[in-house]
């Protein structure tokens, strides 16, 4: 936002413009109004809804539950995946902890902004299952599916957490590679596997020791790749495999996020996978996933198309921690209202509409009711000396 005002203020001075340029504080007042706009604004209740809920999780004990969607007659099936401005915010809680009746809860009150939901898409929590499934007791004619990249990672989980094979793998690649950092072949460091959520991110990995194994098999690969991954060809028909796998996984991620599930997206991906090298394990992947694919499209009517992905709540979280840039790493601020503000691709006259209903005192009243004392606020009370926080809210 810093640079935001920076740069006005450069073309402001360029052009030789006589008007004020807003400092950072104003734009960021701008986006917090944007965002109480969004959650407090008519939304159409005539036409049966998608909702996708997920947490999103920062330092402290705080889980942001957000609700989000769209009309599920404009969700683009067929053209593209779900993107960010396809999506209106429609709930917004932080809350200290999350249980079933809790989520229930907070579904049940935010119907009142689109009518009871056609669809609900989560990412198959334990909490957020189990409030569904609250709300699904009184409104049974909402379907629940679950998302199709979460439940991909799931089964390779259940297949590779267990394999020594696996295990022994991604041990030696980072530990090995390490070694390379202060080297020529420094460009053959490999990608890191993330702790969190590793079995969705095990592409790039798969796809590396791969052209690692390329390098090696040249007439003369160099001493030092010789030395610290000469130890790959071992795992060569077990890397094999598991790429079989995640390829099965992976088109049936791509199909589900572009196409959502129907009746006869089984079908569809039958043809699909039919194309892919068939390994015994790519099989038992297949097996799974189709189960998956074919309790999701059992609950679609003739004709109907349901959204089988929340990977589009993901992206909105990452731009979030983007716009919060080193203020991520401190707990929830009043800045996770421009959440609406991200998701909405408004036009410049519902922007002066919005900024027109919202005064600043409103957002910044939501921002302190929602959030309380903030970490960042209790961290600048203890570092400057003042009475305990903790004990002294204020």
């Amino acid at each position: 936002m810093r640079g935001v005002a920076a740069s006005l203020s450069v073309f402001v001075s360029r052009l030789g413009l006589d008007f004020p340029v807003p400092s950072f504080s104003t734009i960021r007042s701008w986006l917090l109004r944007l965002g109480c706009y969004a959650l407090t604004r008519p939304l159409p209740c005539d036409t049966p809804w998608v909702w996708l809920i997920d947490h999103s999780v920062q330092i402290g004990t705080q889980k942001l539950l957000v609700i989000a969607g769209c009309p599920l007659a404009k969700a683009p099936f067929g053209e593209r995946s779900l993107r960010v401005g396809d999506l209106s915010l429609i709930g917004l809680v932080a809350m200290e902890q999350s249980n079933g009746a809790l989520v229930a809860k907070e579904l049940q009150r935010v119907r009142a902004r689109t009518g009871t939901p056609r669809q609900i898409v989560s990412d198959g929590g334990g909490d957020l299952n189990s409030g569904v499934a609250l709300f699904q007791e009184q409104h049974p004619e909402t379907a629940h599916v679950r998302d199709g990249a979460h439940r991909a990672a799931n089964v390779l989980k259940n297949r590779w957490a267990k394999d020594p094979c696996w295990q022994a793998f991604v041990q030696q690649l980072p530990r090995n590679g390490a070694k390379m950092r202060q080297t020529a072949e420094a460009y053959l460091l490999p990608p890191a596997l993330r702790s969190k959520a590793r079995f969705m991110n095990v592409g790039p990995v798969l796809r590396f020791a791969t052209r690692v194994l390329g390098l090696l098999d040249q007439a003369a690969p160099t001493a030092k790749v010789e030395e610290k991954y000469g130890w790959l060809r071992q795992f060569r028909d077990a890397l094999a495999g598991w790429r079989c796998e995640y390829e099965v996984v992976q088109t049936t991620v791509r199909q589900v996020r572009k196409h959502g599930v129907s009746q006869e997206s089984v079908a569809l991906l039958e043809t699909e996978w039919s194309k892919l090298e068939c390994t015994a394990g790519a099989q038992d992947v297949m097996a799974r996933m189709r189960t998956y694919v074919r309790e999701a499209a059992k609950q679609a009517k003739p004709g109907e198309r349901l959204v089988a992905s929340t990977e589009v709540l993901e992206s909105a979280f990452g731009k979030l921690k983007h716009l919060e840039g080193t203020q991520a790493g401190s707990g929830f601020t009043g800045l996770a209202l421009s959440l609406g503000a991200l998701m909405s691709e408004g036009t410049e006259e519902e922007m002066r509409a919005a900024l027109d209903e919202v005064p600043k005192k409103e957002a910044e009243g939501w921002a302190k009711r929602m959030f309380g004392s903030t970490i960042q606020w209790l961290r600048r009370r203890f570092l400057a000396g003042k009475e305990d926080p903790v004990t002294n809210p204020g």
